[in-house]
């Protein structure tokens, strides 16, 4: 693990008590809050560090299979994940990357955490042509 890793990891435990992080390239942010309009009040989050960090962004939002905006799973979502993180259960994930609803600069491992924000807080439905906003800011 880089230095640079490592600082961050530590930036987003003081924001995410509770995370997971054991070296790998895996991290685990457990019941994370979800505004009002999903199916869960809070679900656990899970982010790949990619290998050629930072030269390489992360990409994807993994969350537990099942999640559900309104009555429809949200758009740019698969389930099951093709690629699974380590972590017990079957996994979805969202297909979120540097620049989807944030700076193009913010690509590093803290945007790991803030792409959860973006991904889980803006869905298109499934069943409808506009897209839903539900801020994650709290």
């Amino acid at each position: 693990m880089t230095p640079r890793v490592t600082k961050e990891i530590e930036l987003l435990e003081r924001a995410y008590p509770g995370l997971k992080h054991d070296g790998s390239s895996w991290v685990f942010i457990p019941a994370y809050p979800l505004p009002a309009g999903w199916n869960r009040a809070a679900t656990d989050v899970a982010f790949q560090i990619p290998a050629g960090y930072p030269a390489t962004p992360p990409y994807g939002v993994y969350v537990p299979v099942g999640i559900r905006f309104g009555a429809a799973a949200p758009a740019s979502y698969t389930e099951p994940a093709a690629n699974q993180p380590p972590f017990s259960g079957p996994w979805a994930i969202f297909s979120w990357a540097p620049g989807d609803g944030a700076s193009r600069s913010a690509s590093s491992v803290l945007c790991g955490g803030i792409c959860c924000r973006a991904a889980l807080g803006t869905s298109r439905l499934a069943s409808s042509s506009r897209a839903q906003r539900a801020p994650l800011c709290h």
